[in-house]
């Protein structure tokens, strides 16, 4: 076999074995359609402490809600229970608390640094429940005159008019969270999914 014909030949063996191979794997199929969106079944939203269940209602009221909805008031479902405020300026407070945390090996604050929120000149820090009944934390908390506050967790859930629940697209959801923090009774306001199911071929 001369050596143009070996070339010919090995060329021709790579080329079918590719195309067995092209056979063999199905190729994604882009048909330019958008994933389906994810779907909101419920609303998690944290208010301040000693909100009234009514005034929970009438800022649900004055939101651009349209929807029938149930909510269940107060029901502190997550380990963010309680809190404090302090000023952005008062360090003394926070060097005290991390130095007790670090003697007492204690977690006090369990805030995340990308967690805290900021309201005006103050920061809002989560308290774990030990730390709300350890007299060194509280005395630290007297001496500063700062106290300890719980967050009102509210829930909506979605509503058919004969009751059962349903769900709301992410984008409509993303408005009335919009609408929500803008009022100074609300900290932060999460929501409860329904993804979509996984497809391959998008």
């Amino acid at each position: 076999m001369s050596k143009i014909n070996k070339k010919q030949a090995v060329l021709i063996i790579f080329l079918t074995l590719l195309l067995i191979v092209g056979l063999l794997i199905k190729m994604p199929v882009n048909t330019n359609t958008p994933a389906p969106e994810s779907q909101v079944a419920g609303i998690y939203i944290q208010f301040k402490d000693g909100i009234s269940e009514p005034e929970v209602k009438d800022i649900l009221q004055n939101i651009s809600m349209a929807l029938n909805y149930s909510m269940e008031y107060d029901t502190n479902t997550t380990a963010e229970r309680y809190y404090i405020i302090v000023d952005k300026d008062n360090w003394d407070i926070r060097r005290d608390i991390r130095k007790g945390m670090t003697e007492e090996k204690k977690e006090w604050i369990t805030t995340s640094p990308a967690h805290v929120i900021r309201e005006g000149d103050n920061y809002v820090f989560t308290v774990s429940e030990q730390a709300v009944q350890d007299k060194k934390f509280l005395a630290i908390l007297d001496k500063y005159d700062t106290r300890v506050k719980k967050f009102t967790w509210c829930e909506i859930h979605f509503e058919n008019p004969n009751g059962s629940r349903y769900v709301i697209q992410e984008k409509d959801a993303k408005r009335m969270k919009n609408e929500l923090e803008q009022n100074g009774n609300i900290f932060t306001v999460d929501f409860s999914y329904i993804f979509p199911p996984y497809d391959p071929t998008t």
